[in-house]
Protein backbone atom coordinates (compact mmCIF):
# COMPACT_ATOMS: atom_id res chain seq x y z
CA UNK A 1 0.00 0.00 0.00
CA UNK A 2 3.08 2.39 0.55
CA UNK A 3 4.50 2.08 -2.54
CA UNK A 4 1.31 2.77 -4.33
CA UNK A 5 0.42 5.67 -2.34
CA UNK A 6 4.26 6.97 -3.81
CA UNK A 7 3.65 5.98 -7.03
CA UNK A 8 0.62 8.07 -7.11
CA UNK A 9 2.50 11.29 -4.73
CA UNK A 10 4.74 11.03 -8.06
CA UNK A 11 3.08 10.41 -11.34
CA UNK A 12 2.15 13.63 -11.85
CA UNK A 13 5.77 14.04 -13.05
CA UNK A 14 6.39 10.27 -14.00
CA UNK A 15 2.84 10.60 -16.70
CA UNK A 16 3.95 13.91 -18.22
CA UNK A 17 7.38 12.73 -18.37
CA UNK A 18 6.58 9.44 -20.83
CA UNK A 19 3.85 11.48 -22.56
CA UNK A 20 6.70 13.87 -23.42
CA UNK A 21 8.72 10.99 -24.75
CA UNK A 22 5.85 10.08 -27.34
CA UNK A 23 5.85 13.11 -28.65
CA UNK A 24 9.55 13.26 -30.12
CA UNK A 25 9.09 11.37 -33.12
CA UNK A 26 6.03 13.03 -34.57
CA UNK A 27 6.76 16.20 -33.68
CA UNK A 28 7.78 18.26 -36.73
CA UNK A 29 4.69 16.57 -38.35
CA UNK A 30 2.22 17.60 -35.81
CA UNK A 31 -0.34 20.18 -36.41
CA UNK A 32 -0.87 23.20 -34.89
CA UNK A 33 -3.29 21.86 -32.48
CA UNK A 34 -1.49 19.04 -31.38
CA UNK A 35 1.46 21.42 -30.44
CA UNK A 36 -0.63 23.12 -28.09
CA UNK A 37 -1.19 19.98 -26.07
CA UNK A 38 2.78 19.46 -26.18
CA UNK A 39 2.92 22.53 -24.39
CA UNK A 40 0.14 21.93 -22.00
CA UNK A 41 2.01 18.75 -21.18
CA UNK A 42 5.36 20.53 -20.71
CA UNK A 43 3.95 22.62 -18.08
CA UNK A 44 2.54 19.64 -16.16
CA UNK A 45 6.07 18.43 -16.12
CA UNK A 46 8.06 21.88 -15.61
CA UNK A 47 5.35 22.98 -12.53
CA UNK A 48 5.05 19.43 -11.04
CA UNK A 49 8.48 18.86 -10.49
CA UNK A 50 9.29 22.40 -9.15
CA UNK A 51 6.56 22.17 -6.81
CA UNK A 52 7.43 18.87 -5.24
CA UNK A 53 11.34 19.63 -5.23
CA UNK A 54 10.35 23.26 -3.15
CA UNK A 55 8.38 20.72 -0.90
CA UNK A 56 11.24 18.90 -0.45
CA UNK A 57 12.99 21.90 0.37
CA UNK A 58 10.57 22.89 2.78
CA UNK A 59 9.50 25.92 0.63
CA UNK A 60 5.75 26.92 -0.07
CA UNK A 61 5.54 25.97 -3.53
CA UNK A 62 1.67 27.15 -3.98
CA UNK A 63 2.57 29.87 -6.71
CA UNK A 64 4.01 27.29 -8.96
CA UNK A 65 0.49 25.86 -8.89
CA UNK A 66 -1.01 29.29 -9.35
CA UNK A 67 1.70 29.53 -13.02
CA UNK A 68 0.09 26.07 -13.81
CA UNK A 69 -2.77 27.02 -13.36
CA UNK A 70 -2.79 30.17 -15.64
CA UNK A 71 -0.42 28.63 -18.36
CA UNK A 72 -2.33 25.58 -18.60
CA UNK A 73 -5.81 27.64 -19.38
CA UNK A 74 -4.00 30.01 -21.49
CA UNK A 75 -2.70 27.15 -23.75
CA UNK A 76 -5.63 25.56 -23.94
CA UNK A 77 -7.68 28.47 -24.44
CA UNK A 78 -6.15 29.68 -27.33
CA UNK A 79 -6.30 26.33 -28.77
CA UNK A 80 -9.60 25.86 -28.69
CA UNK A 81 -10.42 29.10 -30.32
CA UNK A 82 -8.01 27.92 -33.10
CA UNK A 83 -9.45 25.37 -33.96
CA UNK A 84 -12.55 26.92 -35.67
CA UNK A 85 -15.20 26.39 -33.96
CA UNK A 86 -17.67 29.91 -34.48
CA UNK A 87 -19.40 29.16 -30.69
CA UNK A 88 -16.17 29.03 -29.33
CA UNK A 89 -15.37 32.14 -31.06
CA UNK A 90 -18.48 33.85 -29.63
CA UNK A 91 -18.20 33.22 -25.59
CA UNK A 92 -13.82 33.66 -26.03
CA UNK A 93 -14.11 37.15 -24.99
CA UNK A 94 -16.49 36.38 -21.83
CA UNK A 95 -14.92 33.04 -20.82
CA UNK A 96 -11.60 35.23 -20.78
CA UNK A 97 -12.48 38.26 -18.90
CA UNK A 98 -14.52 35.50 -16.57
CA UNK A 99 -10.96 34.10 -15.74
CA UNK A 100 -9.44 37.01 -15.29
CA UNK A 101 -11.67 38.34 -13.15
CA UNK A 102 -11.25 35.47 -10.71
CA UNK A 103 -7.60 34.77 -11.14
CA UNK A 104 -7.86 39.12 -9.83
CA UNK A 105 -9.73 38.98 -6.99
CA UNK A 106 -8.21 35.87 -6.33
CA UNK A 107 -4.75 36.85 -6.10
CA UNK A 108 -5.96 40.02 -4.50
CA UNK A 109 -7.31 38.38 -1.88
CA UNK A 110 -3.94 36.18 -1.27
CA UNK A 111 -4.89 33.17 -2.77
CA UNK A 112 -2.34 31.15 -4.46
CA UNK A 113 0.65 32.70 -2.61
CA UNK A 114 0.25 31.49 0.91
CA UNK A 115 -2.79 28.95 0.11
CA UNK A 116 -3.51 26.78 -2.88
CA UNK A 117 -5.34 29.10 -4.90
CA UNK A 118 -8.97 26.39 -5.78
CA UNK A 119 -11.04 29.40 -7.01
CA UNK A 120 -8.76 29.77 -10.24
CA UNK A 121 -8.55 26.06 -10.19
CA UNK A 122 -12.36 25.74 -10.53
CA UNK A 123 -12.98 28.21 -12.86
CA UNK A 124 -10.46 27.02 -15.46
CA UNK A 125 -11.71 23.49 -15.30
CA UNK A 126 -14.99 25.09 -15.52
CA UNK A 127 -14.22 26.33 -18.60
CA UNK A 128 -12.27 24.00 -20.23
CA UNK A 129 -14.77 21.29 -19.75
CA UNK A 130 -17.37 23.34 -21.12
CA UNK A 131 -15.08 23.70 -24.38
CA UNK A 132 -14.59 20.15 -24.82
CA UNK A 133 -18.28 19.82 -24.43
CA UNK A 134 -18.63 22.07 -27.14
CA UNK A 135 -15.83 21.12 -29.46
CA UNK A 136 -17.53 17.00 -28.76
CA UNK A 137 -21.17 18.11 -29.42
CA UNK A 138 -19.93 20.20 -32.93
CA UNK A 139 -17.64 17.10 -34.02
CA UNK A 140 -19.91 14.27 -33.33
CA UNK A 141 -23.28 15.87 -34.02
CA UNK A 142 -23.35 19.57 -36.35
CA UNK A 143 -20.04 18.43 -38.34
CA UNK A 144 -20.64 16.15 -40.73
CA UNK A 145 -17.73 16.45 -42.28
CA UNK A 146 -15.77 14.95 -39.92
CA UNK A 147 -15.91 11.57 -40.58
CA UNK A 148 -13.63 8.97 -39.00
CA UNK A 149 -13.82 11.22 -35.97
CA UNK A 150 -11.93 8.73 -33.73
CA UNK A 151 -9.45 7.68 -36.02
CA UNK A 152 -8.03 11.04 -34.74
CA UNK A 153 -5.42 11.20 -32.61
CA UNK A 154 -6.96 14.97 -31.23
CA UNK A 155 -10.47 13.56 -30.55
CA UNK A 156 -8.72 10.72 -28.06
CA UNK A 157 -6.41 13.53 -26.85
CA UNK A 158 -9.25 15.92 -25.94
CA UNK A 159 -11.31 13.18 -24.09
CA UNK A 160 -8.19 12.92 -22.08
CA UNK A 161 -8.24 17.29 -21.51
CA UNK A 162 -12.17 16.22 -20.41
CA UNK A 163 -11.78 13.67 -18.10
CA UNK A 164 -9.20 15.67 -16.03
CA UNK A 165 -10.74 18.82 -16.00
CA UNK A 166 -13.95 17.53 -15.19
CA UNK A 167 -12.77 15.40 -12.63
CA UNK A 168 -10.44 17.96 -11.09
CA UNK A 169 -13.39 20.66 -11.11
CA UNK A 170 -15.59 18.67 -8.35
CA UNK A 171 -12.10 18.17 -6.38
CA UNK A 172 -11.45 22.21 -6.47
CA UNK A 173 -15.35 23.25 -5.98
CA UNK A 174 -15.17 21.06 -2.67
CA UNK A 175 -11.53 21.70 -1.64
CA UNK A 176 -11.71 24.30 1.18
CA UNK A 177 -14.75 22.86 2.39
CA UNK A 178 -13.17 19.47 2.68
CA UNK A 179 -9.64 20.44 4.52
CA UNK A 180 -11.75 22.87 6.90
CA UNK A 181 -13.41 19.74 8.20
CA UNK A 182 -10.28 16.93 7.70
CA UNK A 183 -7.11 18.64 6.74
CA UNK A 184 -5.11 15.03 6.13
CA UNK A 185 -7.94 14.46 3.37
CA UNK A 186 -5.60 16.96 1.68
CA UNK A 187 -3.24 14.08 0.44
CA UNK A 188 -5.70 12.19 -1.02
CA UNK A 189 -7.50 14.39 -3.12
CA UNK A 190 -4.18 15.46 -4.86
CA UNK A 191 -3.33 11.67 -5.32
CA UNK A 192 -6.96 11.53 -7.10
CA UNK A 193 -5.96 14.52 -9.08
CA UNK A 194 -2.70 13.05 -9.89
CA UNK A 195 -4.40 10.01 -11.07
CA UNK A 196 -6.98 12.21 -13.58
CA UNK A 197 -3.66 13.83 -14.93
CA UNK A 198 -1.87 10.24 -15.59
CA UNK A 199 -5.56 9.05 -17.62
CA UNK A 200 -5.08 12.45 -19.92
CA UNK A 201 -1.26 11.18 -20.40
CA UNK A 202 -2.22 7.32 -21.06
CA UNK A 203 -5.03 9.33 -23.63
CA UNK A 204 -2.50 11.29 -25.09
CA UNK A 205 0.23 8.57 -25.46
CA UNK A 206 -3.04 6.36 -27.21
CA UNK A 207 -3.30 8.96 -29.63
CA UNK A 208 -0.28 9.67 -30.39
CA UNK A 209 0.42 6.36 -30.88
CA UNK A 210 -2.21 4.09 -32.29
CA UNK A 211 -4.21 6.80 -34.13
CA UNK A 212 -3.70 9.71 -37.02
CA UNK A 213 -1.87 12.83 -35.63
CA UNK A 214 -1.61 14.86 -38.44
CA UNK A 215 -6.44 14.87 -38.45
CA UNK A 216 -7.62 17.29 -35.90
Amino acid sequence: MKIFVTILNYIDIGAPLVALLFFIKPFKQLPRALRYIFWFVVVQFVTNLTATVLEKLIITNYSVYLVNIILSFVILSIMFYEIGNQFIRKIFPFTSLLFVWFATTSIANGDGIGTYNSAISASASFIITAYCLVFFYWRLVRDAKYSGLTDSAFFWIIIGVFTYYTGSFFIFISYKYLIVREANIIGILWRFHNLLLTIFCIYTIYGLSCKNYQKT
